[in-house]
């Protein structure tokens, strides 16, 4: 059996005739009223009203993602369901797709099912055919997070997955990005189901801030920019008063990387990764990293400066802007990947 949560703030009256139709199918519904105010009173009076209906309430909005973690947390205190289902209080989904994520989940009850969207349709709007673009390449390269629809709401977790939910950081709509990396970091497998693509007065509804909530979803990839910013920033000081001295281009590198490489490791093991034990391992690992793309951007840059001389911090700029796409996969592969769990007997 499967429960269906949906996070409401400040709902119109048409999830009063949507959560009717959701009794038909299913029998538990939980809608977390995230501070809609007064005003809502008497939409969520009508819904208490309904047999299947559990109202969950936050005194003051707290975010979608709190929302949810307030369902997810009285999910597991019932301990009577195989899993849950999200969906958003706006209308953009139909119950027809909600039934088919149902249907998916039952077939794939270990997986994190996705109701994912199609966004090769005119009539999307631009900010959300954009963003979800965006998203969807970034998130494949960085995060190892492969799916064609990275901000749908509609999602099928299993029961098994909520503790892990409670875990990932966020209480808004960053909430949902650190959830697939919770999924990733889980070994959680994706399963995608499509759905129909619904927005009502170009989504004028939804309570998404482009900039600020942007911001937050790329929270992991902006602290893994800074930190290499700054660890950049201090190696490049190194190297340039080094490679003016009597060391060769080649030593210079390696110790301007290795002053800058403690800083690096700690930060990104600590704020990016946030990965705690087998530090000697992740250590050994990092080292080796550190050897290889400083080889081979002495090498590079040697190279680069038979052909091009007099501008060898200008190559060497060019030549780890390259290298630093490379590392950070590498870092998320190997260095700090989590160790695969054993196969169950």
């Amino acid at each position: 059996m499967n429960t269906i949560i949906i996070p409401a703030y400040k709902p119109s009256e048409k999830i009063l005739p949507f959560v009717a139709s959701l009794t038909e199918h299913f029998h538990s519904i939980l809608v977390v009223n995230d501070g809609s105010g007064s005003e809502f009173d008497s939409i969520f009076s009508e819904l208490r009203q309904i047999p299947e209906v559990t109202i969950l309430e936050h005194e003051i909005n707290q975010g979608k993602g709190q929302a949810l973690k307030t369902a997810f947390s009285y999910c597991l205190e019932q301990n009577n369901m195989d899993g849950v289902i999200t969906v958003d209080a706006d209308g953009q989904h139909l119950l027809v797709d909600i039934l088919k994520m149902d249907a998916a989940m039952q077939q794939h009850p270990k997986d994190l099912v996705m109701g994912c969207r199609q966004f090769n349709d005119s009539s999307i709007p631009a900010r959300s055919r954009f963003g979800n673009n965006i998203s969807r390449v970034v998130y494949r390269v960085l995060c190892g997070i492969n799916v064609s629809d990275t901000q749908t709401g509609l999602r099928g977790l299993p029961i098994s997955f909520l503790p892990a939910c409670l875990e990932a950081e966020g209480s808004r709509y960053e909430y949902e990005t650190n959830m697939l990396i919770a999924a990733v970091k889980g070994h959680v497998k994706f399963y995608e189901v499509e759905i129909t693509t619904v927005y009502e007065d170009n989504n004028s509804s939804s309570h998404f801030h482009p900039v600020l909530d942007s911001i937050r979803i790329y929270s992991r990839l902006i602290k893994y920019s800074l930190v290499s910013l700054l660890s950049v920033l201090v190696e490049f000081v190194i190297f340039t008063i080094l490679v003016h001295g009597p060391l060769s281009i080649l030593i210079a590198t390696y110790v301007a990387r290795g002053c800058s490489c403690l800083f690096n490791f700690t930060l990104n093991r600590k704020v990016v990764f946030q990965k705690e034990g087998h530090l000697g391992v992740q250590f050994v690992k990092y080292l080796a990293l550190v050897v290889l793309s400083g080889t081979l951007s002495g090498l590079c840059v040697t190279f680069l400066d038979h052909f091009i001389s007099g501008v060898v911090v200008l190559l060497k700029m060019i030549v780890d802007t390259g290298l630093y796409f490379m590392n950070y996969y590498i870092q998320k592969k190997w260095v700090f990947a989590s160790k695969e769990p054993k196969d169950e007997v």
